[in-house]
């Protein structure tokens, strides 16, 4: 309109012009005019439509930007505030005035803005738009702290570089993950254990709790069957699964279950099932806590409970409670067997109704200073029976308090005492008879202390010290006898202590005029706790005694050498003999005889070895007859077998002490047994073995001498044998006392038991 509008006015002003006009000029003037006006109209539709556009934009922005849960900030290259958003003015706690135009630093807590700062700055070194995700902390108007998410985009605009922030508050993911975090730490350090399983019954988390429980680690658990860990044939899982899949929760129950060593435990068990974000039951979750121990813990105090019941009904002391005036509140059954009462008979009635009327006053007294002191008291009295007689009972009362600390009343220990005074009264009267019986002995007798006090002397004692008992008490023994002498007694004195155990013994005492001896004996004294307070010594002179004793030592050393030159003598007379024997032999021609005088020598000779070893020997009553055999035997066949590879000898001798009035006649009938079997059993060329065996048991000895010899005829009797040796043997076994076998089925054997004697 405003193009034509100046078409038409250009039109009439060349008409009405008095000047001479260019048509074509104003024409051309005015085609112009019209297309450039048509061109403007044109124009300004589109900005027109591109104004609106741009409106609708912003307006579409500003609508998704304000209506964005994050917070959106916009800073120019300066890093001033050009636009935040609704969303972050609340979560910075400011409005839209208090930050545009400021630095965007004001929200970044000030520890963090030089790292903040830093971040930037390789950001636009970079060249990017667009930053990654990062997590940082935020400043809020009240100095409140809090985490955030962002990310950031540059943009330019007008010649001008802008940022654009993206502002996430992550307080409550912080929090959930604390929560989280807290949770798995819980559950990872809980004790009891906490396992979880979907449906299919694999099991998807193992705490430490159930490795120590079942004893299978996280990765030995995790995907396996749950079912593992039930006890073979158990039908719990399928109901379990059961309940879980109608959403109950299983409470507290007990149960068995088996761990990886095979050990079937007790545990105590809870299950809740497991949903997902839908609400779906996915699993379930099992708590559980091994009770094996709380269970025998259990099974312990019921059995003490009974025990302690059992033990209150038979015990031979009476159990009760009574309240801060003596009324019995409790009584334990065991009050029947001690006096006769029924605990019912007892309950809400007095205790001092029932007390001696003498002793009710300090009974009364007792209680009141038990629970004003606040202690342990005991009291001695005489109480009624239910039949009407009064007996000694013992009480010790432990006051009992409230939860305020006020004394309650009392818990009572009694114990009939009846017995124990009438032995206090007998001792009593043993202690003056004692001390009547100590006074008037002829023996010291003293009490010292470990330190060799003197705590007692009778007047024996001390009169024989030269002092009376009362110069005694108090002072050590030290005072009184020599340095070794006294040093002797306090060793014994304090062994005696030591080891609870008496000591007798014979002591040398040196005295000025002459040497005394005393037979000592220590005893421990024990006091009422059962330890040694002292020991008692009582000493006895037995000096005369002693020295008679050690003439009659003298003496008898003195007749044991005697003994001793008289088994020597006897043995080199016995030698003499043999010697005699040996050279007569050698003028005679008749070899019988000269056999006989050979045997006489080996007889004597047997004699001489007995004496040779008793005066060797220590006793000179007994001999070693089993060392005698041996060497008897040796000699013997040294003698008599010319060939030893042709007889051989063999003893079973075991060592036996012999007396020697059966040694001598017993060991001419071993020279006679043996020397017959060398000279009579193996004839020519007969060869063959001699075997000797001597033993004891249980005071019987048996001595055998056989032979694999040629042996005796069948009708041989050896009972009526005109053989001297035989005959010998015979009247030899008969004055020991013996019984003669003789075997000769194959060989000879020659079986003597005898029996030792008994010992003078």
């Amino acid at each position: 309109m405003v193009t034509v509008f100046m078409v038409v006015l250009l039109l009439y002003i060349g008409f009405n012009s008095s000047t001479q006009i260019d048509y074509i000029y104003i024409l051309f003037r005015s085609v112009i005019f019209v297309i450039v006006g048509i061109i403007t109209v044109i124009l300004s539709e589109r900005i027109e439509k591109s104004q609106v556009k741009l409106k609708t934009s912003e307006e579409g922005f500003r609508s998704v930007v304000e209506s964005a849960l994050d917070g959106i900030i916009t800073t120019n290259q300066e890093g001033n505030v050009v636009f935040v958003n609704e969303s972050f003015q609340k979560m910075f706690q400011y409005s839209d005035e208090e930050v545009i135009g400021k630095a965007v630093k004001m929200f970044i807590p000030p520890r963090l803005r030089d790292k903040y700062d830093q971040k930037l700055k390789e950001f636009h070194k970079t060249g990017q738009r667009q930053v990654g995700t990062f997590e940082s902390v935020g400043l809020k108007k009240d100095g409140e702290e809090f985490p955030f998410e962002m990310s950031i985009t540059s943009w330019e605009g007008e010649g001008e570089l802008f940022t654009t922030s993206i502002i996430r508050d992550i307080t409550y993911r912080k929090n959930a993950e604390k929560a989280q975090s807290l949770l798995s730490a819980i559950v990872e350090g809980s004790t009891e254990s906490i396992i979880a399983v979907n449906l299919e019954g694999k099991i998807l988390s193992w705490n430490k709790g159930a490795k120590q429980c079942y004893g299978y680690s996280a990765k030995e658990a995790i995907g396996k069957s749950y079912s593992m860990l039930f006890p073979e044939n158990s039908s719990e899982y399928p109901q379990i699964l059961d309940t879980i899949a109608k959403g109950e929760k299983i409470g507290h129950y007990e149960t068995k279950r088996v761990t990886k060593s095979g050990k079937l435990i007790d545990i105590s068990l809870i299950i809740s099932p497991l949903k997902d974000k839908e609400g779906d039951i996915v699993g379930f979750s099992a708590i559980s806590r091994d009770i094996t121990q709380d269970k025998a813990a259990k099974e312990a105090l019921a059995r003490s409970e009974s025990q302690l019941s059992m033990i209150t009904t038979n015990m031979a002391d009476i159990i009760c409670q009574t309240n801060l005036d003596g009324v019995y509140i409790y009584v334990s059954p065991s009050v029947e067997s001690v006096l006769g009462y029924q605990p019912q008979d007892l309950v809400g009635k007095s205790m001092l109704d029932r007390v001696h009327p003498d002793d009710r006053s300090r009974v009364a007294s007792c209680m009141q200073d038990a629970g004003g002191k606040c202690m342990t008291r005991s009291v001695q009295y005489r109480y009624q029976r239910a039949d009407g007689q009064y007996v000694w009972l013992g009480t010790t009362g432990t006051p009992t308090y409230d939860d305020n600390g006020q004394v309650t009343g009392f818990i009572c220990n009694s114990r009939d005492i009846t017995n124990q005074r009438n032995a206090e009264d007998a001792l009593r009267e043993s202690e003056a008879k004692y001390r009547t019986l100590v006074e008037s002995a002829s023996d010291p007798i003293f009490l010292y202390d470990d330190n060799g006090i003197f705590l007692m002397a009778n007047k024996a004692g001390a009169h024989g010290m030269g002092k009376e008992p009362a110069d005694l008490l108090g002072h050590s023994l030290k005072e009184f006898f020599p340095p070794e002498v006294a040093e002797k007694q306090l060793d014994l004195i304090r062994k005696v202590v030591n080891t609870g155990e008496g000591v007798d013994l014979e002591m040398h005492v040196p005295y000025e005029d002459r040497d005394k001896w005393f037979s000592t004996s220590l005893q421990p004294i024990y006091g009422r706790d059962n330890q040694i307070h002292s020991v008692q010594v009582i000493s006895r002179d037995i000096t005369e005694i002693k020295e008679t004793q050690l003439k009659l030592e003298q003496a008898l050393k003195d007749k044991e050498m005697l003994m001793k030159e008289i088994y020597h003598r006897v043995k080199n007379n016995l030698m003499v003999i043999s010697s005699l024997l040996n050279l007569q032999s050698r003028y005679i021609k008749d070899e019988e005889a000269k056999a006989m005088f050979k045997q006489s020598q080996e007889r004597a000779q047997s004699m001489a070895m007995i004496h040779e070893r008793l005066y060797r020997s220590a006793d000179l009553k007994h001999i070693n007859f089993g060392d005698y055999i041996r060497k008897l035997a040796q000699d013997l066949f040294r003698t008599y077998v010319s060939d030893p590879s042709r007889i051989k000898l063999e003893m079973d001798v075991d060592d036996v002490m012999i007396d020697i009035n059966i040694a001598i006649p017993l060991g001419l009938m071993v020279n006679e047994l043996i020397s017959n079997s060398m000279k009579h059993a193996f004839p020519g060329d007969y060869s063959g073995k001699i075997r000797v065996k001597f033993k004891e048991h249980d005071s019987q000895c048996m001595l055998e001498v056989s032979d694999t010899g040629v042996g005796f005829p069948p009708e041989f009797e050896f009972e009526k044998s005109d053989s001297l040796g035989l005959q010998l043997i015979n009247s030899l076994t008969q004055q020991i006392s013996g019984e003669l076998e003789l075997e000769s089925n194959h060989g000879t054997t020659f079986k003597i038991t005898f029996q030792q004697p008994e010992d003078d």
